[in-house]
């Protein structure tokens, strides 16, 4: 391996303590803190009032998401171009989330989540960079299966810790998260090489004359790169189904009729459930799919495992069912990311350009993010519950679909190649 390359599993440890502190403070207050954040605040409009904070800051993390690889991939700082955002977007990011926990108002905590958000992807293009920077890609598979458990594993750490705290306000729960995020922070760019670029260099730079090529630049040709649009459009599709979690808290005190008091730990076993699957499927998933050099099989079939589990939430006559939603849901989504990580990185038109184009695969989340919340008031009106997550578990079917016209790996692919465009 080249000496400037972290070993593997000294990388791996760092992506975790990191993404786990990024998606503590990111999907915990969205999953749980927000909610009580406007029953205190707004208690009359708390469907309206979550679905117009997630929508504007799935705008935000579109945008930024891009924006951060392509800064990232950029940056010529001696501390390193991926461990500089990592830094800095985690310190400000904590920093607004911990105005969300103090703002008194609606406008307050939109701006402050805007601010988060911003920052966060900014971190967060940069540790999804690493595995292509650094993972050989006979180890993608691998890779992805450990950072895909440890994720889920930070949302259910997180839930139950504030169930442990619940007597706390939520000014301080806000502090906890916000502060666990830096740390780990702080333990990747301990632990991760980064060395500088003396100079940003892409195959762009020296065709982008015309209109094509220069819009080139900003999204890889379609015509070109086929399947890297293909891969977009999976990733798309599983995270609007998957997006049926953010609503789990109102679910179940709307449809269950659950007081505030108790659901904090009813959604806390849900979650619980879904990581004990998640990460069995995602570890499994990971190591299979480097044995038997198979991806496609894998993404394929996680994608229609997620969309029965939306459907299970969908018509769910009780919390058993629900719970049962949960264990589907978190199977499926676990192997989807764990591969789907590993297929995007083989199908990146440019290794130059690998925090910005993984940034467009997390743009592709994020306009599924900012399009649920915008369907998921008229579709709950026109037929509650049972319409909203129908319609999302389509779209994990369509998902599977999606990943049809991209080529499997070659079993004897050499290390490193990329799939023929």
């Amino acid at each position: 391996m080249n000496e400037t390359k972290t070993p593997l599993g000294r990388l791996l440890v760092g992506m975790v303590f990191g993404q786990f502190g990024y998606t503590m403070a990111t999907v915990v207050p969205l999953a749980l803190l927000l909610v009580f954040k406007f029953i205190e605040i707004d208690p009359q409009n708390i469907t309206t009032d979550f679905s117009i904070v997630t929508g504007i800051g799935a705008i935000i993390n579109i945008v930024f998401a891009y924006i951060g690889g392509a800064v990232s991939d950029r940056t010529t700082l001696s501390f390193g171009r991926r461990r500089t955002w990592i830094m800095i977007g985690s310190i400000v990011g904590a920093a607004a989330l911990m105005g969300v926990g103090t703002a008194k108002s609606i406008t307050m905590i939109v701006v402050c989540c805007c601010i988060a958000l911003l920052f966060y992807n900014l971190a967060y293009a940069s540790y999804s960079a690493l595995i292509p920077d650094q993972v050989e890609e006979k180890h993608r598979g691998k890779a992805s299966g450990i950072i895909g458990l440890f994720n889920p594993v930070a949302i259910v750490i997180g839930m139950i810790t504030m169930t442990a705290l619940n007597n706390l306000t939520l000014t301080m729960k806000f502090g906890v998260l916000s502060s666990v995020s830096i740390i780990g922070a702080i333990i990747a760019c301990i632990l991760v090489k980064d060395p500088p670029i003396s100079e940003y260099k892409s195959s762009h730079k020296e065709a982008a004359t015309g209109f094509g090529e220069k819009m080139a630049r900003i999204y890889p040709s379609p015509k070109k790169y086929p399947y890297f649009s293909w891969a977009c459009l999976t990733r798309f599709l599983a995270a609007a189904a998957f997006a049926a979690q953010t609503y789990a808290t109102i679910y179940l005190m709307q449809k269950f009729g659950i007081a505030q008091e108790a659901v904090t730990g009813i959604a806390t076993l849900g979650s619980l459930i879904n990581t004990v699957t998640l990460a069995l499927s995602s570890v499994v998933g990971g190591v299979l799919s480097d044995k038997f050099r198979k991806q496609k099989p894998f993404v394929g079939g996680a994608a229609v495992l997620l969309g029965i589990g939306v459907w299970i939430m969908a018509f769910a006559p009780s919390i058993t069912f629900y719970f049962v939603s949960q264990a589907v849901i978190g199977f499926g989504f676990g192997m989807f990311l764990a591969v789907d990580i590993a297929l995007v990185a083989r199908v990146l038109p440019n290794k130059e350009d690998s925090a910005k184009d993984f940034g467009i695969m997390n743009v592709a989340n994020n306009i599924a993010g900012s399009i649920v919340p915008v369907i998921a008031s008229p579709l709950i009106a026109m037929g509650g519950f049972a319409l909203f997550y129908g319609v999302l578990g389509v779209a994990g079917l369509l998902s599977a679909a999606a990943v049809s016209p991209i080529p499997e790996m070659s079993p004897n692919q050499a290390e490193g190649e990329t799939v023929l465009q």
